[in-house]
């Protein structure tokens, strides 16, 4: 197995709430966790802005399956590691108190990549002089701990977005080094706000199914993976959670109590599907991760919760979609993925796709109609087409199943109804999703 998990299993109090990776010791609901901002540590006063370039995927967006797996030190609250990947710019990886020299994070990647510039954000810092300024930048094919070759070596200036480097050597490599050597003068911390990459990246496989167990940061975690959609529940504050997975990230909605809390999770699972890092947000993603979420397969079978005990049983994902179709009228699938500013269903949704038909067929009385949602990527006007077709083609899926097409309405709506932030790609993902609407 890869060095993915060399992360520190202890995360910082100051989230509001003390994480076990091994599911040990106690934890804070996410409805109470909430992030401790003091005159000692970095601010997050003004709203979160996008860094992501147009045109050009970053590779190292959290929302794109990167993730960090070790760091030499870190602030608490939001300054993680993690919020060097976040894609906003305002918010972003601070060290811990007093280490502001020769201070790293390593970056596993989603799959082996080839990079061919990096930019980095640094205006937004919360004090004068902890901006990086003398940095390196290694690639490993090997782990997260060898094989490190330099890519880049920079003297970042002080306080500045969009600083832009090519990359000296075409070197492919699954995990990444930034090491900072210095800031420009401040005692207290070194800050390095968003560090984006452009290249090339190899396609990943799909996840086999992860179903299972895991014990996490917020009690035990059961999972079950229909496809590419994802069910389950956690056992704390009767948590509930669905989503879908793509390449190696599961992205999620919770809730807690009912509903009364709720928002979005990426999780980035191991090769092998037997561990996860995750970051979770309040309502959507738009002012950043709150928290991390972290877990470790011990059981490969599902299981159950004490306030969700037909997990195990079979049908949880159909179960899930009738449930939500009986209480609202509305149930938000994801698991349907589609090939780039395409309509082609890709083969791995069609379990998703089988759970409607089930749904369908064992309420014979149901008309449906398939909302198609994009994110706002290539505009308004070629969205709202790209939705119609993907709508058309879920339809056309379930008549080819024997469902009768009068009981369906097919309906693109574009990005004209996002359920989270579009400035960053894990928000985008949230809102690339189909909704059934029950007539």
């Amino acid at each position: 197995m890869s060095c993915l998990f060399i992360l520190a299993a202890a995360l910082m109090t100051a989230c509001g709430y003390l994480s076990n990776a091994a599911g040990t010791g106690s934890a804070t609901s996410k409805s109470e966790a909430m992030v401790s901002v003091s005159s000692n540590q970095p601010s997050a006063e003004s709203p979160s802005e996008p860094v992501t370039i147009p045109g050009r995927k970053n590779l190292l967006a959290l929302g794109n399956g990167s993730f960090p797996i070790a760091k030499t030190s870190e602030f608490s609250g939001r300054w993680r590691a993690v919020s060097l990947v976040d894609e906003l710019s305002k918010i972003g990886w601070a060290s811990a108190r007093d280490q502001v020299a020769n201070q790293s994070v390593t970056i596993e990647l989603n799959a082996r990549t080839t990079l061919k510039s990096l930019v980095f954000d640094t205006a937004s810092v919360d004090e004068e002089g902890t901006a990086a300024k003398d940095i390196v930048v290694e690639i490993s094919d090997t782990s997260a701990t060898d094989g490190f070759r330099e890519i880049l070596a920079a003297t970042l200036q002080n306080q500045k977005d969009g600083q832009e480097f090519p990359i000296k050597q075409s070197l492919g490599g699954r995990w990444l080094r930034l090491k900072v050597k210095n800031n420009y003068g401040s005692p207290n911390f070194v800050e390095v706000m968003e560090l984006r990459g452009y290249g090339d990246q190899e396609e990943t496989l799909p996840l086999q199914n992860i179903s299972g167990t895991f014990e996490s940061s917020y009690g035990n975690f059961h999972l079950k993976q229909e496809g590419t959609s994802v069910v389950g529940c956690y056992e704390m504050d009767s948590g509930l959670f669905d989503g879908g997975v793509e390449n190696r990230v599961m992205k999620l909605n919770w809730n807690e109590r009912g509903g009364e809390s709720k928002g979005p999770a990426l999780m980035f699972f191991s090769q092998d599907g037997r561990q996860f890092l995750g970051v979770w947000a309040h309502n959507n993603s738009a002012d950043g991760f709150t928290g991390e979420w972290n877990g470790k397969k011990i059981s490969d079978k599902a299981g159950n919760c004490e306030h969700y005990k037909t997990l195990e049983a079979g049908k949880a994902g159909q179960n899930k979609i009738t449930d939500n179709l009986q209480k609202s009228g509305r149930a938000l699938v994801y698991g349907i993925n589609f090939d780039f500013n395409s309509e082609a269903i890709k083969p791995e949704s069609k379990p998703t796709l089988d759970q409607i038909v089930g749904v369908l067929k064992e309420n014979k009385d149901w008309k449906m109609t398939v909302e198609g949602h994009t994110d706002n990527v290539g505009g308004e006007v070629s969205n709202k087409s790209l939705s119609e077709k993907r709508a058309s083609a879920v339809k056309a899926f379930l008549v080819g199943a024997g469902i009768e097409a009068g009981r369906l309405t097919a309906s693109g709506l574009g990005l004209s109804k996002p359920v989270a932030s579009n400035e960053t790609e894990a928000g985008r993902a949230q809102n690339r999703r189909v909704e059934l609407v029950k007539n």
